[in-house]
């Protein structure tokens, strides 16, 4: 099933009419109705945080780590790390046991986290690649890093994600459906300025358009 957004208040006959238009030519024929209350929380469910966060993803749960001093705290049994040595660790993940290097505990511990960006971060990568296609460049690389802290031991990690422009596309699809609720919702400009803050509203309102 497909679902379309933003949602309007069914009140706007004409604004509904064109929604339905659209949906029926990209093939999307499912009907949603929705009241006036639940409009605003419908439009803003799919939009990417405010502010990024850090999974550790441990067999099929999904574990936010603690923001703290700009690092990543875990708190948990699931998971423990022990530094045996001057480049020696113990992993116990589930009750499996790894001694392992440093480099090899970063491999393993990239493998078990993942970022999931802010409309701030989105936007600061759209940017960069936009003048970087403006340069000539095809492709780019860009770093997530943080300082993971697992049983007070500290471990740095750092990965290169490579941004072309079937990237840059993917992370358009939430940022289009911003602008268009922006757009289409004055009645929720206030709202998403005070979650985001004017200045990323402005920024994510200019980036994917030609102006």
């Amino acid at each position: 099933i497909a679902v379309d957004g933003p949602y309007d208040d069914i009140r706007d006959v004409e604004g509904y009419r064109e929604r339905m238009v659209e949906n029926r030519a990209m093939g999307m024929t499912g009907i949603w109705a929705l009241t006036p209350g639940q409009v605003v929380t419908a439009n803003e469910a799919p939009l990417p945080p405010k502010t990024g966060s850090w999974l550790l993803e441990l067999d099929d749960d999904e574990i936010e780590l603690d923001a703290e001093d700009g690092r990543q705290v875990y708190d948990g049994d699931e998971l423990s790390l022990e530094q045996v040595g001057d480049d020696s660790y113990v992993l116990r993940v589930d009750g499996e046991e790894q001694e392992l290097d440093g480099e090899e505990l970063h491999e393993e511990l990239l493998d078990l986290t993942t970022y999931v960006p802010s409309m701030d971060d989105i936007v600061d990568s759209m940017e960069e690649f936009e003048a970087a296609k403006e340069a000539g460049k095809g492709a780019i690389a860009m770093t997530q890093a943080t300082t993971l802290v697992i049983d007070g031991v500290e471990v740095d990690i750092a990965k290169d994600r490579m941004w072309d422009e079937a990237t840059y596309q993917a992370a358009m699809t939430p940022v289009a459906l911003f602008q268009d609720v922006y757009e289409h919702r004055p009645d929720q400009h206030d709202a998403l300025e005070e979650m985001y803050g004017e200045g990323i509203v402005e920024r994510a309102m200019a980036v994917g358009t030609d102006d």
